[in-house]
């Protein structure tokens, strides 16, 4: 199970990096970008290094025991790092001054650590864990500035995290709850480790329930922080999908109505920006909105007043109007006012309008849609007939 778990966490870890450096190479840089990055690949490395086959080869080829310190040094590693990315900073400190304090804990823990080791037997240094070998003084006190060092860092995390939940909403509110609660249950699993050594260590009690409860509190924390550290990517992910799928839907939608107006003024087309679903759509609304005000002198005034259908009448006859006299002369005035803000809000009156521009069509009635579902739907738009108005389309694709 163990092993099970350790498997998942690297998957997830390396994941987790990947993105990390991919958003540092975007250029969102910076201390608490750079931490994040650190503490990711010190975790990382860190299942890596707990492996059999990499424990037993740097077991063998540098010095015994050298995995086991490797592997809490560069946990120690990334819980500091955790610690300045979860900082809030005050008016009095900032997250590089905090970046420096913390310096002096990890190199003291980490200096602890291996003189714990040198004076370890090398026949313990590479034994597993379990309440006999913290009979070993040295033994024990590896495991206690080990773990002492991760409770303050877990502990530490715990407080910086809250600062932050109090103030979040919305999925960054859920991710923290979930750090919240893998940070509190490793900072008592480290706790209850020191005292399971410090006990089996005095003879005073024994560690064998502890260690299984520690590593019960390990798994469960484990699995939180994976998904809690995970969650932002993962939905920052799916954010991404579902808007491109709605805007290749929007973009679908309003072929017709951007074939109607562009039909009479091609040069408001613009060149190709790529592929993009959310690029073509920008630019499908821009085309039409320019179309719209060049045509506007030749809309009736009463055009913001009718129903959707009137308005396609109105502007079939300006586009006729607007070939057959070579332009339009007069005022122009703003037409079909955007929903609200956003990209999503300018294309829906659009939408409207490019529904009922469809001619001969299958017999549903236009009315009975709502452009909300191009926005919110998971239809596919690559399928089924495409209409009749589409012209000059595939050339522009």
């Amino acid at each position: 199970m163990t092993d099970v778990i350790n498997l998942v966490a690297l998957v997830a870890f390396v994941l987790a990096l990947c993105w990390r450096l991919d958003k540092i190479r975007r250029g969102s840089g910076g201390l608490q970008a750079i931490a994040m990055t650190v503490a990711i690949a010190a975790l990382t490395l860190a299942f890596v290094v707990s492996t059999r086959t990499s424990a037993h080869f740097l077991d063998e080829h540098v010095y015994a025991g050298s995995s086991r310190w490797l592997y809490y040094a560069l946990l120690a590693l990334g819980v500091a790092a955790l610690v300045i990315v979860f900082f809030f900073p005050t008016a009095r400190a900032s997250r590089e001054r905090r970046a420096g304090h913390e310096a002096f804990p990890l190199v003291v823990a980490l200096i602890g650590l291996q003189v714990a080791l040198v004076f370890t037997p090398d026949s313990l240094r590479t034994s597993s864990v379990n309440e006999w070998s913290f009979k070993n003084w040295g033994f024990a006190l590896f495991y206690i500035i080990a773990s002492a060092y991760l409770a303050y860092g877990f502990g530490a995390c715990v407080r910086n995290v809250f600062k932050f939940y109090r103030v979040s909403q919305g999925y960054l509110r859920f991710s923290l709850a979930l750090l919240l609660t893998g940070f509190g249950l490793l900072a008592f699993a480290s706790v209850l480790q020191v005292l399971a050594v410090v006990g089996s260590a005095s003879g005073l009690v024994g560690a064998v329930n502890s260690l299984i409860a520690v590593r019960t509190l390990d798994i469960v924390g484990i699995v939180a922080f994976l998904l809690g550290i995970s969650f932002p990517m993962l939905h920052s992910r799916w954010t991404e999908l579902a808007a491109r799928r709605r805007h290749r839907r929007a973009a679908a939608a309003l072929e017709p109505l951007w074939s109607l107006v562009t039909s009479a003024i091609p040069e408001v087309v613009l060149p190709e920006a790529g592929k993009s679903p959310t690029r073509r759509l920008h630019r499908q609304v821009i085309e039409i909105r320019d179309s719209l005000t060049q045509l506007s002198p030749l809309v009736p005034e009463e055009f913001d007043d009718v129903d959707d259908e009137v308005k396609v009448a109105m502007l079939r006859d300006a586009v006729e109007a607007y070939r057959d006299e070579g332009g339009a002369s007069g005022p122009v005035r703003p037409m079909v006012p955007a929903d609200g803000t956003g990209l999503d809000a300018e294309a829906a009156p659009l939408i409207r309008l490019s529904r009922f521009v469809v001619e001969d069509s299958a017999g549903d009635d236009p009315a009975d849609d709502d452009p909300a579902d191009y926005f919110e739907g998971s239809g596919d738009p690559g399928h089924g007939p495409r209409p009749t108005a589409v012209r000059g389309v595939e050339a522009r694709d």
